[in-house]
Formats: C-alpha cells, structure tokens, sequence
C-alpha cells in the first residue's frame, strides 16, 4: 500500500513554528505493467507482481514536503524511481545521486553512487517490510533532495537509509 501525503506550509506563531499536519494527496491516475494495480478511493496504491507503476499527479505546487508510505508483504522492496514532468520520465545519465548505509546482523555499509535511475531504500522480508520515502521540494525548479529509510523482518532487524538527490 502506498500512501502519499504532504505536509502543510510551516507557520510562526508566538516565536513557535507549528505545522498544520499532513494532508492526505491523491493521485490523479496511474498506469502498470505487470499484473495488477489499482488505485484506491483515498489514494492507495496497491499493487502485486509490476515491473512498471506510474504514479501520476502526486506532487504540485501547494506542498514542498510529501511522504510516502510503502508497507510490503514480502518480496525484496527494492524500488527504483524516475520523476517526471508533464508524463516524461527523467532519465538523464548520473541525474541521481544516491548515499547509502545500511544495518544487517552486526554489518554497516555505507556507499555512494549515481544514476539515470534513482532508489529507495530496500525493505526485505517474509511478513514484515516497508518503508518511508520524505520527498523535498520536488514541484520547485531547483534540486529535489529524497530521504528513505526502510526496516523489515531480514536479519532479525534490518535497517537501511537513503538519501537521494535530483539534479
């Protein structure tokens, strides 16, 4: 299930800077290859066995900050993402750049790398898997700056953060 939603404009009140809360964001259509996926009255996303989801209508202009919940049921989690504008794909050589570390067992990791392609961080598992994708500023014409940070049952406890930049 994937759950987009943003969060409200920042405002100081008093010298204390609050936060309206998150508001629920539906996509306005999506599209998949593979063998199902079906878009859900609140704007869930739920899906099996695609190779392709195009997740449309998501971002505007009204919020800077969205957050994706993803929560898989089994199955490797390893999604690999491109934004795009008006229905094109962005896949331009090393247009994403990915920073990696990662917890397995008593394992760290840390990497760097970039791509036509970009990544969330990947949630393996058998029952318990998913993820949180923080999307900054991606309707501004200036870098989008992407945070994931996924947890599942491999391992016991596996842990693994991402950050992702778009040119």
């Amino acid at each position: 299930m994937t759950l987009f939603h943003a969060l409200g404009p920042f405002a100081a009140q008093g010298g204390v800077v609050a936060a309206p809360g998150m508001v629920l964001v539906k996509p306005t259509s999506i599209t998949h290859s593979g063998t199902s996926a079906s878009l859900g009255a609140n704007g869930q996303v739920t899906f099996t066995a695609v190779t392709e989801l195009n997740i449309n209508g998501c971002f505007t202009a009204d919020f800077d900050t969205y957050v994706v919940s993803v929560r898989l049921n089994g199955g490797n989690g390893q999604t690999q993402f491109r934004l795009r504008a008006s229905g094109s794909d962005n896949s331009t050589a090393n247009s994403y750049t990915r920073q990696v570390i990662y917890a397995d067992g008593t394992s760290v990791f840390s990497g760097r790398s970039s791509a036509n392609i970009g990544y969330t961080s990947p949630a393996y598992g058998v029952q318990r898997a998913g993820f949180s994708w923080h999307v900054y500023g991606p309707y501004l014409a200036q870098p989008t700056a992407m945070r994931s940070v996924s947890v599942s049952d491999a391992s016991s406890a596996y842990l693994e953060d991402y950050a992702v930049t778009h040119n």
